[in-house]
């Protein structure tokens, strides 16, 4: 009877903690699990600041208040050049290729004197002359020279490149390396705006204003930025080999991009500066090509026309829609980064974000025929994975 009575004990005692004394427990641990699931599904809806290579992103520079007539700015009959080329376009180049460039991206404009602008101009002795130069001192972009070859052969027609720069805010509005480094080569314009990721827009708008002025007879404008290997050769013998010679606007063209309206995107756009739902189609800024004839019209329909931040979108979408020019897509181009390859880089016209250590070896093996003996001939998918579909035109 003891041992019978103190079992029923002992087993009442262990149902009475587990249905009694677990309870409040369990729920405690509901509640908070709830909580934790609550408090991240809210934190996903705060717009997160990205960091692009490294830093915050800026605010949106062009606030609703601010002035958008283009002309205020570029000042189209006034002359605006800080730092200039002098005489490069006297016997007229059949390209003229601009290179927007930033202040500090020292290291990129060299990188491209040492290589593909050997088909465009760049004296190969004078930057190797620079190399016996001591640095410039709080050049964060200064690194080990590469050594590079001559061009095994030049471009079937004359070119000639400018790198774009704007000016720094502040008393000094270019640097004392800025104006060394337009002293040795003579190949750097420097335009009186601030040099900004939103202010790109300007900066296209004073390349067409340059090259009117300055270089009108070029046959062909190229654009393209400072991270891009350029196959001159290519480019010329695309050009040389199209049935049109005016009205011509090429690139990797884009078709039905929508607004982004979330302001921590690099390419947020503000209700207040486009309205429509859905972008004219466009060629990628990275980079595009256009016939000499187009400069003006283009120029004079930007300046007429309001600021618009995302400059491909704005002078290739925008402007060439209201000149009537349709912007025609090229195998190529390509905005998308392509395999560091000789046998693309030998087929190709262009390649997107080539780092310079990269860009000197590709270089390096387009300039010896017996590397490229070896490749085999590529399929279209081979040379570019993006086609633009669903193209309309209105």
């Amino acid at each position: 009877m003891g041992v019978g009575r103190l079992s029923r004990t002992v087993q009442r005692t262990y149902i009475g903690r587990r249905s009694g004394c677990s309870q409040p427990v369990f729920i405690l641990l509901l509640v908070l699990s709830a909580f934790v699931f609550i408090f991240f599904q809210m934190a996903n809806l705060i717009p997160r600041k990205p960091r692009w290579k490294g830093c915050l992103a800026p605010l949106f520079a062009w606030a609703s208040s601010a002035e958008r007539d283009i002309a205020v700015y570029v000042r189209p009959d006034r002359p605006t050049a800080l730092l200039q080329p002098t005489k490069l376009c006297e016997d007229p180049p059949f390209v003229i290729i601009m290179i927007p460039s930033a202040v500090n991206h020292s290291l990129e404009r060299d990188i491209i004197r040492r290589t593909w602008g050997q088909w465009a101009g760049s004296d190969l002795s004078l930057v190797l002359a620079s190399d016996t130069q001591p640095p410039q001192r709080n050049n964060k972009t200064t690194k080990k020279h590469l050594n590079v070859l001559t061009a095994h052969a030049p471009p079937p027609r004359k070119a000639k490149m400018v790198f774009l720069l704007g000016r720094t805010a502040g008393d000094n509005p270019i640097s004392s390396s800025v104006i060394e480094e337009s002293r040795r080569f003579g190949d750097v314009l420097v335009e009186d705006f601030v040099d900004s990721y939103t202010n790109l827009t300007l900066k296209t708008v004073f390349m067409l204003k340059w090259v009117q002025q300055h270089c009108p007879k070029a046959q062909y404008v190229m654009k393209v930025d400072d991270d891009i290997f350029l196959n001159v050769p290519n480019l010329q013998y695309s050009l040389l080999n199209k049935t049109a010679t005016t009205s011509y606007l090429a690139g990797t063209l884009i078709c039905g991009a929508r607004p982004i309206h979330n302001q921590w995107s690099k390419w947020y756009t503000p209700r207040y500066m486009f309205r429509e739902g859905k972008y004219p189609n466009y060629l990628s800024g990275t980079g595009y090509v256009m016939s000499g004839d187009l400069v003006k019209p283009l120029l004079d329909t930007a300046v007429s026309t309001p600021y618009f931040h995302l400059e491909d979108v704005f002078l290739t979408g925008i402007c060439a829609k209201k000149i009537g020019v349709r912007p025609s897509d090229n195998i190529g181009f390509s905005y998308q980064p392509r395999g560091n390859s000789p046998c693309v880089f030998k087929e190709v016209i262009m390649g997107h974000e080539v780092v310079p250590l990269e860009m000197a070896r590709l270089w390096n093996m387009l300039n010896q025929p017996s590397i490229l003996a070896k490749c085999n001939p590529l399929k279209k998918s081979q040379i570019r994975s993006y086609f633009p579909t669903k193209c309309s035109w209105s």
